[in-house]
């Protein structure tokens, strides 16, 4: 069962007051600072257009001249002489990289707050703490709880660990594992075959299940401090698309000099080249939409601080401070939503030359015209 505790804090309204002014300058960094992230996002590198001048090799031959020192792609088996464990559990086995995650059962604190205004400027807040165990890769420092007293957490017995073989190779060139950007990992199934265990470690389920020094808990009923250890890992001979630059008989990091020295050397498992262009470019416009949000909500926040004090004044009656929130929030978000799209589609052409020089051609056409027109009225006029 949770333990649970509330605190109930007022601030009052000369407080309120001066934290929403300093909030001013917060809101300007932000609203600021929000342009340059709209901006910077348009012209970050597309790694997919890197990708498709790679020259495709075929890595089961000798790589051909013309290609040394340039980007290529090839397709492939990896493998190593290498085998890989964890040195704890995991025995040695034919892995490219291996994952560790550790849980362990603990204390967790979640909080949740309820602000009211009170008539004359005031605020109360009253913040509910909650403390359940359970599982979490990383525990708390029970010094940092709200309540600490009775929510000791033990130090995690055992870390998260990752590794990578040395070397490896796609057919007869070299790959240097611990430079290269690796495909996602996938679950090793735990059993008498692959796991080792010792003292107080025991298999169930998936897991390899580690308890305290004094604990009889399970998995199923873990008690304080137990830990709970899953493996992932990328298997020896997988099917390959790999970019790199050909170094003689191995595959580097390619670094596009001319494109903000954007690096290239990574390993894609999924349907060939261009599957793995595909991804490329996927990540690229999901990140693209994912900064240009951000910058939105950066600018409609920033915005809305510089008008916090006025909320807070007139929060004297609680009604006319909530209804001047939400005219704020409406009208901000709005000019936020067109100064973003704005911002976006100037970013667009800055980024593009071609762009630039066909607005300023545009640009200079359209001035000449409507001299022109204005001459000939002129003319017509006199």
């Amino acid at each position: 069962m949770a333990d649970q505790y509330k605190v109930t804090s007022v601030t009052g309204f000369g407080t309120r007051i001066v934290d929403s002014i300093k909030g001013i300058g917060f809101g300007i960094l932000l609203f600021l600072a929000s342009f340059g992230v709209l901006y910077w996002n348009e012209g970050r590198v597309d790694l997919s257009q890197i990708a498709k001048s790679a020259i495709e090799v075929d890595s089961s031959k000798a790589a051909p001249a013309e290609a040394n020192g340039k980007l290529v792609s090839t397709n492939g088996k990896i493998t190593s002489t290498e085998t890989l464990g964890d040195d704890l559990y995991l025995v040695p086995g034919k892995y490219l990289a291996q994952d560790r995650k550790v849980e362990m059962y603990a204390w967790v604190e979640k909080s949740s707050s309820k602000s009211t205004k009170n008539t004359g400027g005031s605020e109360t807040t009253s913040t509910d703490y909650t403390y359940n165990k359970e599982w979490t890769s990383v525990p708390s420092d029970s010094g940092n709880f709200k309540v600490p007293e009775g929510h000791a957490n033990p130090i995690k017995g055992i870390a998260d660990s990752r590794k990578t073989v040395a070397t490896a190779k796609i057919g007869n060139l070299d790959l240097d594992m611990s430079n290269i950007e690796l495909p996602a990992f996938t679950a090793v199934m735990v059993n008498d075959t692959n796991i080792k265990v010792k003292d107080n470690a025991k298999i169930s389920g998936n897991y390899v299940f580690v308890t305290g020094s004094a604990s009889t808990g399970t998995v199923d009923q873990p008690q304080l401090g137990d830990m709970r250890i899953t493996y992932t890992a990328i298997k020896q001979d997988i099917d390959a698309t790999v970019f790199g630059k050909l170094d003689g008989s191995k595959l580097i990091p390619y670094v596009d000099a001319g494109k903000d020295n954007a690096k290239l050397y990574r390993i894609f498992t999924a349907g060939g080249t261009d599957a793995a262009i595909g991804q490329l470019s996927g990540e690229h416009n999901t990140m693209s939409w994912i900064l240009r949000a951000v910058g939105f909500l950066m600018m409609w926040f920033g915005l809305s601080a510089l008008f916090g004090p006025i909320s807070t004044l007139l929060d004297v009656l609680p009604f006319f401070g909530s209804l001047s929130r939400a005219m704020i929030g409406v009208v901000t978000f709005v000019v936020s939503l067109v100064l973003s799209i704005a911002t976006i589609l100037v970013s667009m052409i800055a980024h593009n030359i071609y762009a630039v020089i066909g607005t300023a051609v545009v640009l200079v056409v359209g001035s000449i015209v409507v001299l022109k027109m204005k001459g000939k009225k002129g003319a017509a006029t006199a």
